[in-house]
């Protein structure tokens, strides 16, 4: 399990060692020590909607989420490929509004990706691409 905290000067993402003292990645900050900084009260986050303080040294990311279901990423050899779009996306040919849409950068790198959409409509299939 790998813990992830920032930095109570800067806020850049840190890893403490085995002791709990971190060493900021950010050479102008430059810090180095506990997590809760040299005041002591550096890893409290005091909420704004509630008021309530929290120590994050104390505190553990979960979900409750159990299955990758709620994910619309779809893969097929043979057929479309990228992340299911509804809504966002008309088709040209059949105005059908589902699309499967992935990026992909075909150009160098300081240009910027070209979107490949292919419709979802099983009738159609239509495949178009959008460049930026």
């Amino acid at each position: 399990m790998v813990i992830e905290l920032f930095c109570p000067e800067c806020g850049a993402l840190s890893y403490p060692d085995d002791k709990g003292w971190i060493k900021c990645p950010d050479y102008k900050c430059g810090y180095e020590g506990p997590l809760s900084g040299e005041d002591g009260k550096g890893s409290e986050f005091t909420d704004p909607m509630t008021g309530e303080t929290i120590d994050l040294s104390k505190t553990m990311a979960t979900t409750g989420s159990k299955s990758l279901k709620h994910l619309t990423e779809v893969v097929e050899e043979d057929g479309p490929q990228g992340t299911l779009r509804e809504g966002d996306y008309i088709c040209p040919k059949c105005n059908g509004r589902n699309a499967y849409v992935h990026l992909q950068q075909t150009r160098s790198s300081d240009e910027p990706e070209t979107k490949f959409c292919s419709c979802a409509n099983l009738e159609c299939k239509h495949k178009w691409r959008e460049y930026q």
